[in-house]
């Protein structure tokens, strides 16, 4: 769902290079959540048996470079630090860059579709700026904000921002009666029933995700076979016409 993450996809060479990329993707995840979570399980046993070296009132989100700095020697703690910085960066640039390209290409090129590459990277220098300048104001203000876990705080954003996003993608690939009009009423029915959710009711936000694409799903197919459409060609872009748009040998 992330258009940084996708694009490492969309650059190779071939389509057999992008199947091996996404499996290789997958079972490398599989054992980097494992040492992730296993590094957690790890620090909470270490303060179950060193309490007085934790200050209570810490965050949970703290309690890792605290351990690098307390506990690690000099060195090794400095190159952990750095490198915690060095994936931050990568992530943030890779995010500003996907997110210009997106504006650019998708909403600028669109409207203006005589303008020439020049004024498009200009525009686009200047778009990085200015969301880099937005996304440091909302880093300094979640600073601000009292969150239990960063982490989960993002897993909450990502079911209720999210799932929407991954419902339209089901309607497109797994239906041919989905068409653009069912498929908006059921994102914006998927976003009012997931802020229900949230509000009035206290499942986990775990479920947001499930709750969100079914629902998006489920009435964006209904609404698109009720409400009319244009015939329109789907060659290619479902699991059902898959073969119909492959290029012939």
């Amino acid at each position: 769902m992330l258009e940084f993450s996708d694009r490492h996809y969309l650059t190779t060479a071939n389509e057999k290079l992008a199947a091996r990329s996404v499996w290789t993707n997958a079972v490398l995840t599989i054992p980097g959540s494992l040492l992730f979570f296993c590094l957690g399980t790890a620090l909470f046993v270490f303060y179950q048996q060193h309490a007085s070296a934790l200050e209570p009132s810490l965050s949970t989100d703290a309690i890792f470079p605290l351990f690098i700095i307390q506990q690690l020697p000099q060195g090794v703690s400095g190159l952990l630090i750095a490198g915690i910085f060095a994936a931050a960066m990568s992530s943030l640039d890779s995010s500003l860059n996907s997110a210009v390209a997106a504006l650019v290409c998708d909403f600028y090129k669109r409207f203006k579709p005589r303008s020439t590459a020049s004024i498009r990277l200009r525009l686009a220098k200047w778009l990085t700026v200015g969301l880099g300048f937005l996304a440091t104001a909302i880093g300094l203000l979640m600073a601000t904000i009292e969150i239990a876990s960063l982490f989960d705080f993002f897993l909450e954003l990502l079911g209720l921002l999210g799932s929407s996003l991954a419902g339209l993608f089901a309607l497109g690939i797994f239906t041919r009666r989905a068409h653009g009009t069912g498929a908006l009423i059921g994102a914006c029915t998927s976003a009012i029933v997931l802020y229900l959710v949230s509000a009035f009711t206290a499942i986990h936000f775990f479920l947001y995700a499930s709750i969100g694409i079914l629902t998006c799903f489920v009435v964006g197919y209904i609404m698109s076979n009720i409400l009319p459409s244009r015939h329109i060609q789907l060659s290619g872009l479902t699991i059902y016409t898959l073969e119909s748009g492959l290029p012939k040998q």
